[in-house]
């Protein structure tokens, strides 16, 4: 089966707390398993940057989904190809809270959401490709 990784960044519409993100991890675990999605999310400073991998027409559907949560807004799509393996493929959905900056690789994914939100290049690749560089060691 071939599978896309779609990678989108959107700002909270209130600050998220670790009881909120926790919550929100959760419920995209039960709701991921059954669909072969797997990805991370990331949440730094009142924005949200999300990788999902899976089939095409589940992530396309998923992410109709995920446009009309009330807890963010301005959603984008910074990638959406196909992919030749999964980054994340032990996790449903794993969360990673930078509020906390214990975060393994902090001072990269701070980056990587600030270029996301400014619409910006790290040296010369998008946000979600320095991201996916990141995981894929």
């Amino acid at each position: 089966m071939s599978i896309n990784q779609l990678v989108y960044v959107s700002q909270a519409t209130r600050k998220m707390s670790p009881e909120d993100l926790s919550a929100i991890q959760e419920t995209a675990k039960k709701n991921n398993a059954p669909l072969d999605v797997t990805g991370s999310l990331f949440y730094n400073g009142g924005w949200f940057l999300q990788v999902l991998e899976g089939p095409l027409s589940t992530l396309d559907k998923l992410y109709k989904k995920i446009e009309l949560d009330p807890r963010h807004k301005n959603s984008r799509v910074l990638y959406n190809e196909p992919a030749s393996f999964r980054t994340f493929p032990r996790w449903n959905m794993n969360m990673t809270n930078l509020n906390d900056r214990q975060a393994d690789k902090y001072d990269e994914l701070v980056e990587v959401i600030e270029a996301a939100q400014t619409n910006r290049n790290i040296g010369s690749a998008s946000p979600a490709v320095t991201l996916l560089k990141i995981f894929r060691g």
